[in-house]
């Protein structure tokens, strides 16, 4: 998955979490509906989350 910042991504559960920064080895990420910021390894991401489809 080609991921960088600003992108929105859907989590196994449904939630939005938007693209705050990328890295090489991490991505950090932050809830669309609240202010939850996070950073994890780019693999974890790939696995967890899925692109948002038709969402600007």
């Amino acid at each position: 998955m080609k991921l960088q910042t600003g992108a929105l991504l859907v989590s196994r559960n449904g939630k939005q979490y938007r693209v705050v920064e990328c890295y090489e080895d991490s991505i950090s990420l932050m809830a669309v509906d609240g202010y939850t910021l996070f950073s994890c390894r780019r693999l974890f991401v790939e696995f967890s989350f899925r692109p948002a489809a038709g969402v600007a």
